[in-house]
């Protein structure tokens, strides 16, 4: 067995599913030899000497009669993910490296788009975003528009096909049941998609859209299909300048930085994380950097065996201006993390909804060369002894997309970010 990587699986958490391999024989040992080291990982790696307040060895016990007694791979995976799931920890979970492509972020990793994001609103499916030029936008898809089936899916259909993973809280629920709308929204580039809307006149109408090729994709590793890294910037009126990006990662961080450097004369900025996927603590540390004038202690990683303090250095010259971070029930990991930061250190405003605390440091590891292992290692305490971790990140102001708003194309999250940039 060997450790997938060294960095923080945030981005590319996997949420592994009911893996559907096509592998359906494996012997009896096989079986047991897997869920050993499984539980062993656990028992070695995990952050909590507690568990969270599960009995381990009781569940070694009772896991393994189960799982002597199963008689497929799929059954296999349920129940080692049932198994890791009672220890109610985000970063946890364990799949076929075969499965990546289906298990991982739709958003990030899938190749093909219609240009839409949605959100679950008063238990609606609602179009959020509609990118210029897309497959949508052509087709006269509007921002407010209700999206009652995805291939005669209903949001009911999807609720009961969500696999929901820890931590167990009503946001985290919402993230998992938008992610799995989202994976069928997405898909392969040059496939169709039918979608049944709602529009500004109540009528009901279906359009079959042609996923176009997403660009840019960046290989992260030969374990993990192209992932699909947006970053903008741009300058909503004279003062008050806008950047996004959609994970923290490495391999497009420079262009992230790229993007501040040619707004950073604003007087006021929003950074929106609305739907970030998190990535490397590394990335997130360097963008802080810009907003701090000397190294400051942001919080201490927690494990059975050590506490490590760690830290926020200065990166070029500070940014000057106001600054408001969006944040919502997609925002998850990494984005969390740089939203609790930004509140200790009074960088800014953070406007939004509440995250779902997807917040522990998680290693990844491989058991007999095809089946990936995540296990949460560390857990991070910041210095006022709050863990964000199933907890999230609360907004300085929370504000709720409505439906009737967006279907005036009215942002009110950004729009209340801009009333406060604008305040003197």
């Amino acid at each position: 067995m060997s450790r997938i990587s060294h960095i923080i699986l945030m981005s590319v958490f996997l949420l592994f599913n009911s893996c559907q391999s096509q592998e359906k024989g494996m012997a009896k040992s096989e079986r047991i030899e897997i869920f050993e080291q499984v539980w062993n990982n656990v028992n070695e790696h995990f952050y909590d000497p507690n568990f969270n307040g599960v009995d381990w060895e009781k569940k070694h016990l009772e896991y393994k009669t189960k799982i002597e007694n199963c008689d497929n791979t799929d059954t296999l995976f349920l129940l080692l993910n049932k198994m890791l799931f009672e220890l109610n920890s985000s970063h946890c979970g364990v799949g076929l490296l075969t499965e990546l492509d289906q298990a991982v972020s739709p958003y990030i990793f899938s190749n093909g788009e219609i240009g839409i994001d949605i959100r679950i609103i008063e238990n609606q499916i609602v179009v959020t975003r509609v990118l210029r030029n897309s497959p949508a936008d052509i087709a006269n898809i509007k921002k407010g528009y209700i999206i009652e089936k995805i291939d005669d899916l209903t949001i009911k259909d999807f609720e009961n096909l969500t696999k929901y993973k820890p931590p167990f809280n009503e946001r985290n629920k919402k993230f998992h049941l938008t992610s799995e709308v989202l994976r069928h929204i997405y898909g392969k580039a040059n496939t169709n998609v039918k979608i049944d809307f709602i529009d500004e006149d109540n009528q009901s109408y279906s359009k079959i859209l042609t996923r176009t090729e997403r660009q840019n994709g960046v290989l992260l590793g030969d374990r993990l299909p192209p992932a699909y890294l947006k970053s903008e910037s741009y300058f909503l009126s004279e003062n008050i300048a806008y950047l996004s990006f959609n994970a923290f990662n490495p391999a497009d961080l420079e262009h992230v930085l790229t993007n501040l450097e040619k707004v950073d004369t604003a007087k006021g900025l929003i950074i929106d994380l609305r739907g970030n996927d998190g990535g490397s603590i590394d990335g997130m540390k360097l963008l802080l950097g810009r907003f701090v004038s000397e190294t400051r202690k942001y919080g201490t990683y927690i494990n059975r065996n050590e506490r490590t303090e760690d830290f926020i250095e200065p990166v070029g010259s500070k940014y000057q201006g106001k600054v408001v971070l969006l944040v919502d029930e997609m925002s998850i990991s990494g984005a969390e993390n740089m939203a609790g930061i930004f509140q200790q250190f009074n960088i800014g405003k953070v406007i939004g909804n509440q995250t779902p605390g997807q917040m522990l440091w998680g290693n990844g590891y491989l058991i007999d060369d095809s089946i990936a292992l995540v296990i949460p290692i560390y857990q991070l305490e910041y210095p006022n002894e709050f863990n964000p971790e199933n907890n999230g990140i609360t907004p300085d102001i929370e504000i709720e997309l409505l439906q009737e708003d967006l279907l005036k194309s009215k942002d009110t999250q950004l729009l209340k970010a801009i009333e406060y940039l604008n305040k003197d």
